[in-house]
């Protein structure tokens, strides 16, 4: 009997399925937490491999078996209302590309609840879990105490993330370590002593903990405190857990830690960090124009019509948010108020069936494990609130693999005849067929996207190393494999720009104006794209002009690129460089009363743009006023020298670049002219 035993282990540990969940869950955080283009497309094929493996073998077995779910209508309304989505969404490229990664996270909750049809896959999964998170926490340790790291990440790109990812080890630890050390205790052994086992649960936990603090993620600390209570609450009541978080609480304001210290520096050197309440009224005010959705993908295209001023920042409109830092709120951007709802009564019936399975008659392991889960889940959704966690693909997966794990709980403790829903296969050859096209499909187009991309970055690094030629050519076959993001012919649209601002060619000019027109037709919600055409126009304008254009040319070339910068300022109302730009424009157009009106909006928009201020002081100056046009100068000396030492972004350099010795000379000049 315990030969049969072992085997049936042994096949558990080795099964396909259980080799392909533990892939994803060790691949997914490894190439910054799985946003890169390159490790999005391997979690596609890998999740759309093992669909087709398990089609495969229902269809070799006459029998396709689905499992029954309570929240399978609601998967269902989310993916129509995903689809929707991407039909009417005005840049299709992204929401096709998020629609794909939806759809590849239902199935891989189905795969996973199918799957799940005994305890030890259970526990097998969360081994994984705890294994990846205490990897994740030691490097984090590693960077932090040996490398010095200010903010360790893991292998996370953002160390906020790695914090929401390690909290999810953290409750299922927990949760072991609250049920103790008994007869069939999570992860015990016979040969296992008390005391070996007592002290892994706990330097795991300690190391876990300090990994958090050293993250400095304040939305970390707070679902792992999130995670804590639920499970405390869950085991020895409120009261218990209500005082433990006290405890910890009071602890994290006495004691010095990274994380305090953080929170102290964050609130007096960084206006932004605090900035979340704008981000979500922008965001609430977008659900309200558009209940139903402005598109997957699209949120960081629309937010700079509802920018908000960040005081104390040298560009108080230069920070461009990808994501409104709330994972609710995004979706209720991208895909209306229908979606925000579906997810609602989605995270209500999964608590419910969580619920229901704690009622039932439960092993302590069995116990243990399904409320770390529960727990670990809660973490996420509290952290998709604070942060758009939800968004990197390890925890999407993580987050799917605790949602999955409660239902196939569930499951397990029912153990009804109604659990799954068969399908019988009559004719073989035509499903065959027909899953074999479905499968190479969808696999040709997840390849197309990644190589398309891999092809458009090996470009990019050759254009910066001035490698024009090849540069050209590897844009081109980016657009060959993926002719409709916008991106590539953005980017091959500024090769060519460049080319023609170097040799000022009409070919090169032809094709950068094909390119970019291209660009914008794609994605019509990106002011920067408007931005680069006008450029071209305006360096088309500037002698020696496209072969020999006339003068009257060269100012419908100046009136084109007045044209497209009034388009971006629609996308882009608080843009102080478009504004600068339209009033260079008007001047050289002669409209000066136009130029000095757009240099002032500039000019109030961001005080700090000194561009605009310099441009000021010259109409000024030109038009006799001189008093206006000191002010002006001693504002952007003064302004130069109050900066002169912070840190200072790209766009914060731009912002003060100013040289004020030819604007210092005209003065003098005029003075003593008199």
């Amino acid at each position: 009997m315990s030969g049969r035993t072992q085997q049936t282990s042994m096949n558990n540990l080795f099964s396909i399925p259980l080799v392909v969940i533990g892939a994803l869950v060790i691949f997914s955080p490894l190439q910054e937490g799985g946003t890169t283009h390159v490790a999005q497309m391997i979690i596609r094929l890998v999740i759309l491999a093992w669909a087709g493996g398990a089609l495969a073998l229902s269809i070799r077995n006459g029998r396709l078996a689905v499992p029954v779910l309570s929240v399978s209508y609601v998967v269902a309304a989310f993916l129509a209302l995903a689809l929707i989505a991407t039909i009417f969404s005005p840049y299709a490229h992204p929401s096709r590309q998020w629609l794909l990664m939806i759809i590849g996270y239902a199935m891989f909750f189905y795969l996973l609840v199918s799957f799940v049809d005994r305890w030890e896959h259970v526990h097998t999964l969360t081994v994984m879990v705890i294994l990846m998170g205490v990897g994740e926490a030691a490097l984090a340790i590693f960077q932090g105490l040996v490398w010095n790291v200010v903010r360790p990440a893991g292998t996370f790109f953002n160390p906020n993330f790695l914090a929401g990812y390690l909290a999810v080890s953290w409750a299922i630890l927990l949760s072991v370590a609250v049920y103790g050390y008994r007869g069939k205790a999570a992860w015990s052994r016979p040969s296992l002593p008390p005391m070996l086992w007592w002290f892994s649960i706990a330097a795991s936990l300690c190391g876990l903990f300090l990994a958090v603090l050293l993250t400095q993620s304040r939305g970390g600390m707070i679902v792992v405190l999130v995670a804590s209570v639920f499970i405390l609450s869950a085991r020895y009541g409120w009261k218990l857990a209500g005082s433990g978080l006290v405890c910890l609480v009071v602890a994290g304001l006495l004691l010095p830690t990274p994380l305090r210290e953080r929170v102290q520096a964050e609130h007096q050197q960084n206006p932004v960090s605090y900035a979340r309440w704008q981000m979500w009224q922008g965001a609430l005010t977008q659900m309200a124009e558009h209940p139903f959705g402005i598109g997957l993908g699209l949120y960081q295209y629309t937010y700079p019509r509802y920018a908000f001023p960040v005081e104390g920042e040298i560009a108080r409109y230069g920070k461009v948010a990808q994501t409104p830092h709330n994972d609710y709120l995004q979706l209720g951007v991208e895909m209306g108020i229908g979606a925000v709802i579906v997810v609602a009564v989605g995270v209500f019936m999964m608590g419910r069936e969580l619920r229901r399975v704690l009622q039932e008659r439960l092993s302590r392991r069995q116990r243990s494990l399904i409320l770390g889960v529960g727990g670990g889940g809660l973490a996420l959704l509290a952290h998709a609130a604070l942060d758009s966690s939800l968004r990197e693909s390890a925890l999407a997966l993580l987050f799917v693999l605790c949602a999955g794990l409660i239902v196939a709980a569930g499951r397990l403790t029912i153990r009804g005849t109604d659990v799954m829903h068969v399908v019988a296969i009559r004719s073989r050859v035509a499903w065959g067929i027909g899953a074999a096209c479905l499968v190479l499909v969808a696999g040709v187009e997840v390849t197309r996207l990644g190589v398309a991309w891999m092809a458009f970055d090996a470009a990019s690094r050759r254009a910066m190393a001035g490698e024009t030629a090849e540069a050209i050519q590897g844009l081109h076959t980016a657009i060959a494999w993926d002719s409709g993001k916008s991106l590539y012919h953005h980017g091959l649209g500024s090769v060519y720009a460049r080319a023609f601002e170097t040799t000022r060619e009409q070919e090169p000019f032809r094709l950068a104006h094909a390119e970019f027109k291209t660009a914008i037709e794609l994605n019509p919600l990106d002011s920067r794209l408007l931005g680069l055409l006008a450029q071209l126009y305006l360096s088309a304008a500037q002698p020696p002009a496209v072969s020999t254009d006339s003068l009257e040319q060269r100012k419908e070339w100046l009136r084109a690129a007045l044209r497209v910068y009034e388009r971006a300022l629609q996308l882009a109302p608080y843009s102080a460089p478009y504004r600068y730009e339209q009033a260079r424009l008007h001047w050289m157009l002669g409209e000066r009363a136009e130029a000095e009106q757009q240099a002032r909006e500039a000019e109030r928009l961001e005080p700090n743009f000194l561009p605009a201020r310099a441009f000021l002081a010259r109409l000024w100056m030109d038009q006799g006023h001189v008093d206006d046009a000191k002010n002006e100068l001693q504002e952007i000396q003064s302004r130069q020298a109050r900066y002169q030492q912070w840190s200072k972004t790209s766009i914060d350099q731009a912002f003060l670049n100013v040289d004020v010795a030819p604007l210092r000379a005209a003065l003098h000049e005029r003075e003593v002219a008199g």
